[in-house]
């Protein structure tokens, strides 16, 4: 019997392995972005000596990594030759693979924004990159191995902030969103992933170039409602939209009455989606949709300006709990069902990252260079602090069994035990 018990005992953490081995980063926040993560032990806190591997970037960025299988792609941009990098690391090792590079055609951006802040999307075969160049929008796909497969591109996109937008893959159709100034130039489109295509596209109300266009930066969603698989989409002058990832045809609309910019991206869970929308790094205004295949979504609560909102960082669902990390360091947990306030606290700092678990605690970079976890549940708890060696933008990775922070000038990689 006790042989019995070591042979199942050996093939769960067999199995338990493979699955945290096995798992995926493929967009950013993770599977579907909803921020969760796979992995094992991780402790409280860190300093350079738990360090799997670190190397220092060629560049700037805000954007995250993606995984697939051992590769990690990220994009950077290359200041000192204006230039713009996809590169390729072994995630095992920090070693790095390839780089493809392409000049950047300027735009406009927010002092804080910069020319690498969309996050890739990566499938089984191919990496992809969106992003804005002079004034039109781009998306490229990549081979694992470097190879540029196809390039299409959008004219006419303007914003006052740059571009941020990240693209997702629904049903084999690459998704992404372009929320231009210019009248009409606001879109959704369904790319084929092999060809570059334009499968569908799905023009967005964008107001006239005399008023304020208050453009959105959130990355969509995937969600499949009784056998109906949809992508849900944001914008501060349309507002949501459950669109089908293979025909582009409206299956729901929300319009909302909304008079702020969308930032942070649509966090889903628990049959819900949610968003805020903000402005002087502030959330003040929020939605919790209950979405249907069809016909109008349910609203299931609101909240505004005193309750707690983020707007850079994207919310987390987690266990029933909405958690809302503020850009000025103050964590906000709500039940996620009804929107009820559990608890609000300090917990320090700056922040555009957005947050992440990972073992069963919430993740968090700071600006200022810390990285900070918190004890989920109902009780608020600071487990750990960690010194980073400069400050941190981009969201945490999960996948591998590892962890990967992007601060302003290093690739980190932490093994769990």
């Amino acid at each position: 019997m006790h042989r019995l018990s070591s042979y199942f005992l050996t093939s769960l953490l067999l199995l338990v392995s493979l699955e945290l081995a096995a798992q995926e980063w493929s967009r950013f926040r993770g599977e579907n972005g909803t921020g969760i993560g796979k992995i094992g032990a991780l402790p409280d806190s860190f300093t350079k000596a738990d360090y799997d591997w670190a190397i220092k970037l060629n560049g700037v960025g805000h954007s995250s990594p993606v995984l697939w299988g051992d590769k990690l792609f990220l994009t950077v941009v290359d200041e000192g030759k204006q230039q713009r990098v996809v590169t390729c690391y072994d995630s095992g090792n920090g070693k790095r693979l390839w780089k493809w590079s392409d000049d950047i055609s300027e735009h406009n951006l927010h002092n804080h924004n910069n020319f690498a802040s969309s996050t890739p999307a990566a499938s089984a075969d191919a990496v992809f990159v969106v992003w804005g160049s002079g004034e039109k929008t781009e998306a490229l796909c990549l081979t694992h191995d470097g190879e540029l497969i196809w390039r299409k591109e959008w004219d006419n996109f303007f914003s006052d902030h740059g571009f941020g937008c990240s693209p997702i893959i629904s049903e084999g159709v690459l998704v992404i969103h372009s929320d231009s100034a210019d009248e009409k130039k606001s879109f959704v489109a369904g790319l084929d992933t092999e060809t570059g295509d334009e499968l569908w596209k799905v023009e967005r109300v964008t107001k006239g170039i005399d008023e304020k266009h208050l453009t959105a930066y959130n990355t969509p969603v995937a969600l499949e409602i009784d056998g109906t698989p949809m992508v849900v989409v944001l914008q501060t002058n349309d507002g949501w939209r459950g669109l089908s990832p293979e025909t582009g045809e409206n299956l729901w609309k929300f319009p909302g009455d909304y008079s702020l910019r969308s930032v942070g991206s649509i966090a889903t869970g628990d049959g819900i989606v949610f968003a805020t929308f903000g402005s002087g790094g502030q959330g003040k205004q929020a939605t919790a949709l209950q979405p249907a295949s069809e016909g109008k979504p349910k609203v299931v609560y609101e909240l505004g300006i005193s309750d707690g909102l983020s707007y850079v960082p994207t919310p987390l669902i987690y266990r029933k709990r909405l958690y809302l990390w503020g850009d000025g360091g103050i964590l906000t947990c709500r039940n996620a069902a009804s929107g009820k306030l559990v608890y609000r606290e300090r917990v320090g700092g700056n922040f555009f990252s957005s947050p992440v678990i990972a073992d069963d605690k919430i993740w968090c970079g700071s600006r200022d260079g810390e990285f900070v976890a918190v004890a989920t549940g109902d009780q608020f708890k600071v487990l750990g602090r960690s010194r980073l060696s400069a400050g941190m933008n981009a969201t945490p990775a999960i996948a591998n069994n590892r962890l990967f922070l992007r601060t302003d000038t290093h690739l980190i990689c932490i093994k769990s035990h």
